[in-house]
């Protein structure tokens, strides 16, 4: 049960406020944070009795790190007895230096609130700090048990076990770290160390690997995966296997018609970029051919389920095909195809590398429709562009980005949004066309398995909805989409390196959803608790898709720093927040170090600078830790949300289908204003 002042506090909407109070929170969104804490102050010195603005200016004064007029703030405000008050009193007042006071708070709010979780991560820093390891422990677990899939908790669990030498209860702690939120990476270097202790070194190694796929220059991975090598007691491919593909799934071709023509480069970077290969094997479940894409002209005819490879010419340029037995079968200069002779055949590549520099890069294989086209890319190998008809790709689409287990009618209006945004990219965006292809297969466009992403339930869904697209004002709607957003959409205007659409407009993921604009308390609520939206729906999804945690090393951070700017930012001094978004979204941040100043504002850019793995939202709040001498160690986040919030939120549609919504009215919530329109095909 929330505590009163709280509950009144979510409550409250945002013309309950004062316009002083008001004013203070726009201050906080535009990062003048010092100025917005004292007029917060100010508003609390003029109506006492409200706790409100005395928690928003406390908030505010421990994001401007002057933690005493923030411990005195928060003194004041949990004078109501509210646990969370009190917790935030303990953080602020042990970040002061008054570590009796922080335990006094902390014991204070657990007495009321024995579950409290911030109170007791805050006890746990306190005695790892005060060298108590085993009542850290013991604090931890308790706030595990209180919330056993926070991964922050987990890690500080880890960490306490650590301290007593507790290497395997560590091992476990971490474990469950990344468990409980699979794209926090750091824990997987922490679980690397702890393995390596325990002379695990093909588990140890295994981490490590795991981490460079997601952040290839990630120095303590290169250094400890090279390190274990000789160690190990099991061929690499042994220890992360690659994802095969043991025979060839049915084809369902999509309804005929005369949809578009795409090219999906496949294999590519997290960033969409081509990722050449030494060599490409590929085969088919029909007879083959090998034909000129310049003209289309037949080269020769290969037989089915039998393996080819290409690769660079042995001798001089160009590339050179191989058949099973290592005949040398043609060669081309710049680009060869490769298609089935019978409708209804498909084909396999073998060994991609799948989703590189996500948490969840594999190596596997891909079984493809259409033709493949092999492109040279001089020394470093080929790339892949599969040509498929749009629908079809839609098959391969909808299931990746989207469960299978949705509702059917959040997996129609999945459908549509992705047709749109196929043919935004392939015809307006063009970020690929100098590379020589509309879209990549990763969540830069979005991602496309193929044959083996494909459902029953995903192929229903482009079928109901074939040819169907937003449009507004005449014109092909841009109809982005993200994972979850925390409660609150993001205007597409306000978000860094992005653009003003009219229909793309934030709002609270609620009925009636309209704009909430927070204040710094309210923020700090909204992201460390579960408010009641369409997408927080806890059966359907794992817990950090919405709420998550985690800590930053600073030293990870300014190494991060130095690949964004030449020589980096030195020692990182501080952090400070610039703009936030209606929605709370962080769209400035600035880097303040003793060599200069790094301010990024890109989306994406906030996200990945932050974490090896990039951080699952801009939606997230920051709290700096600093050592006994006032140096910055570490920033806690909190967080909300996966994605860049803007346009449809993919739990949120679940969560409309589930209560009865169709997917017109899902796609009119999120997009409104846009008209759905039968395309010509």
């Amino acid at each position: 049960m929330l505590s009163a002042p709280l509950a009144l506090l979510l409550a409250l909407p945002a013309s309950a406020r004062s316009p002083r109070a008001e004013a203070a929170a726009a201050l906080w969104r535009r990062g003048e944070v010092e100025r917005a804490a004292r007029e917060f102050e100010a508003d609390y010195r003029a109506d006492p009795k409200d706790p409100a603005s005395a928690l928003d200016a406390a908030a505010a004064w421990r994001e401007a790190e002057d933690h005493k007029k923030a411990a005195a703030l928060f003194a004041e405000a949990a004078k109501s007895g509210d646990p969370d008050a009190l917790s935030a009193l303990g953080w602020e007042a042990g970040r002061a230096g008054d570590v009796p006071g922080a335990r006094k708070a902390f014991e204070a709010a657990l007495t009321s609130a024995p579950a409290n979780v911030q109170a007791l991560l805050g006890l746990t820093r306190l005695e790892l700090k005060a060298g108590r390891p085993r009542e850290a422990a013991a604090a931890a677990q308790r706030a595990a048990a209180a919330k056993p899939t926070d991964a922050l908790v987990l890690a500080h669990l880890a960490r306490a076990r650590e301290a007593l030498g507790e290497d395997e209860a560590a091992a476990t702690a971490w474990e469950r770290a990344i468990e409980a939120d699979g794209t926090y990476l750091e824990t997987r270097l922490a679980l690397g160390a702890a393995y390596k202790r325990l002379g695990r070194a093909n588990d140890a190694w295994r981490q490590y690997v795991k981490v460079l796929s997601a952040d290839s220059k990630n120095p303590t991975a290169k250094r400890e995966s090279a390190a274990l090598r000789a160690s190990l007691t099991r061929r690499p491919e042994e220890i992360v296997p690659a994802r095969t593909l043991k025979s060839f799934l049915p084809v369902v071709p999509a309804q005929p018609g005369r949809a578009p023509l795409l090219r999906v480069a496949v294999g590519t970077t997290n960033l969409g970029k081509p990722a050449p290969r030494p060599e490409v094997a590929f085969l088919c479940d029909g007879p083959f051919e090998l034909y000129d894409p310049a003209g289309g002209k037949r080269l020769l005819a290969g037989p089915a389920k039998e393996a080819w490879t290409a690769r660079r010419a042995r001798k001089g340029s160009g590339y050179e095909v191989y058949d099973a037995s290592g005949a040398r079968k043609a060669g081309f200069k710049k680009a060869l195809g490769v298609r089935p002779l019978e409708a209804g055949r498909s084909l396999i590549v073998q060994r991609l590398d799948i989703a590189q520099g996500t948490a969840w890069a594999v190596q596997g294989d891909r079984q493809l429709k259409g033709a493949l086209e092999l492109r040279g890319a001089g020394r470093a190998g080929l790339t892949l562009v599969n040509i498929v008809a749009l629908e079809d790709y839609l098959y391969g689409v909808v299931n990746e980005e989207m469960p299978g287990k949705f509702h059917t009618e959040a997996l129609k209006a999945q459908a549509v949004i992705a047709r749109n945004h196929a043919l935004i990219v392939k015809d307006h965006w063009k970020p690929h066309h100098k590379s020589g292809y509309d879209l990549c297969d990763g969540q830069h466009c979005q991602v496309y398995g193929g044959v083996a992403a494909e459902t029953d339930k995903g192929r229903r869904a482009v079928d109901e909805t074939h040819a169907l697209a937003l449009t507004y004002a005449g014109k092909l709607a841009q109809t982005p989409y993200s994972s979850n957003c925390g409660g609150h959409t993001q205007a597409s205007a306000e978000t860094g390196g992005w653009f003003k659409a009219a229909y793309l407009t934030g709002a609270k993921d609620a009925d009636g959803g309209v704009p909430e604009p927070k204040s710094p308390w309210e923020n700090d609520r909204w992201l460390k608790t579960n408010p009641a939206v369409y997408c927080n729906i806890p059966e359907y999804m794992h817990p950090s898709h919405f709420r998550w945690s985690r800590a930053i090393d600073v030293k990870d951070l300014e190494e991060r720093l130095k690949r964004r700017k030449r020589g980096g930012v030195g020692t990182l001094k501080r952090v400070r927040i610039l703009q936030r978004s209606v929605s709370g979204n962080v769209n400035k941040v600035a880097f303040e170090g003793t060599k200069g100043r790094v301010v990024v504002d890109k989306e994406a850019g906030v996200r990945g600078v932050f974490s090896t793995s990039s951080l699952r939202d801009t939606m997230f709040l920051l709290e700096a830790e600093r050592d006994a001498k006032g140096r910055l160690v570490e920033l806690l986040v909190y967080g909300g949300g996966w994605g860049h919030n803007v346009g449809l939120c993919q739990y949120g549609a679940l969560g409309r289908a589930l209560k009865g919504q169709d997917f017109r009215t899902i796609l009119a919530h999120y997009f409104p204003g846009a008209d759905l329109k039968r395309l010509d095909y």
